[in-house]
């Protein structure tokens, strides 16, 4: 049973929002580029395992969590977390095309890719005994005991993985089926199961960089202004009585301020003023942007003049619908 669907990557959601509104000549674009498409391609080999897990028959025999962030005193976010009968398994998934070499003394990740690039990591392992280690805290101070597993999983066999020593399992998505199967046919007992299904759920943690300007230290003032087209990806949309028209394409939208105002919760920072949502959105009346912040029924501050408008809301309702 899927308890927590997968959802993007709340840093890969803002990367894409960044770098569409970062100049292509900003001296961090690049970077910031390179840096989205590799928090892309991590979450479609997670949304991947997740598909994987969800297509098998075993699903009634476990729980499977995306993304688990939970209080403990090592830093813990684990890619896929499934609660057996007899056992909780945390996955750490990585998706990496080329020939990897797992090396031990020290233990790195070198992946070489097609190209003949050479890349280090650090070791899958090491994240995933932080983990389990992370993990076994938290359940110490629920008071319960029950076996942890790991295993780093590759999605896709676009890989050649060379390893020095043994160590946790590293499987292929397609292996997990019978990976769990093993775990789950010595036990039938789900009364613990349930137990810890619900105490993970009532505290799972939420994490996220943002702002980014302040997390990558840009100046805010770089980015580009204005309500960008879902269409033809343009800015520039203009408002109009009761949509916002594109001036580029002529698409309408009646909502389409939302997505610029996520953009500023996720960039520029967690409230926003009339005159800054004026700004960001390129409208001129102060009397449109209060209709249209009123309207999405923000938490608000202060008196009229320097009213602020709480954005989080905003965010994590759309997060919720992604």
């Amino acid at each position: 049973m899927i308890i927590k669907p997968f959802a993007p990557s709340p840093l890969t959601i803002g990367l894409q929002a960044l770098v569409t509104r970062l100049q292509p000549t900003h001296p961090q674009y690049q970077n910031l580029q390179q840096e989205q498409k590799i928090k892309e391609a991590g979450d479609f080999g997670e949304q991947y395992v997740m598909k994987e897990l969800r297509q098998t028959a075993l699903l009634n025999d476990c729980h499977i969590f995306h993304n688990v962030i939970l209080p403990s005193v090592l830093p813990m976010q684990i890619d896929i977390l499934i609660i057996v009968p007899n056992a909780i398994i945390l996955l750490e998934v990585k998706n990496i095309r080329g020939t990897v070499h797992l090396k031990n003394d020290p233990r790195q990740l070198i992946r070489t890719s097609e190209s003949g690039e050479v890349h280090v990591f650090t070791h899958p392992e090491i994240q995933l005994e932080q983990y389990i280690q992370g993990m076994k805290h938290f359940l110490d101070t629920q008071n319960i005991s029950i076996p942890l597993f790991g295993a780093v999983v590759f999605p896709f066999n676009n890989v050649n993985i060379h390893r020095e020593d043994s160590g946790l399992p590293i499987l292929m998505a397609k292996e997990l089926p019978l990976f769990l199967h093993k775990h789950i046919e010595k036990s039938k007992e789900t009364s613990t199961m349930n137990e810890i299904k619900h105490i993970i759920l009532s505290h799972l943690r939420d994490r996220t960089p943002f702002p980014l300007c302040q997390y990558y230290q840009i100046d805010a003032s770089a980015l580009r202004r204005g309500v960008h087209c879902e269409n033809c990806g343009q800015f520039g949309m203009k408002k109009l009585r009761m949509t916002w028209c594109c001036q580029s394409c002529q698409y309408q939208c009646n909502d389409a301020h939302i997505r610029a105002l996520l953009d500023y919760y996720m960039l520029v920072g967690g409230t926003i003023s009339n005159r800054a949502c004026r700004e960001f959105l390129n409208i001129e009346s102060q009397y449109v942007a209060k209709r249209l912040l009123q309207k999405l029924n923000l938490p608000s501050t202060g008196p009229d003049r320097i009213r602020k408008y709480d954005l989080s809301t905003l965010y994590w309702n759309a997060a919720q619908k992604k």
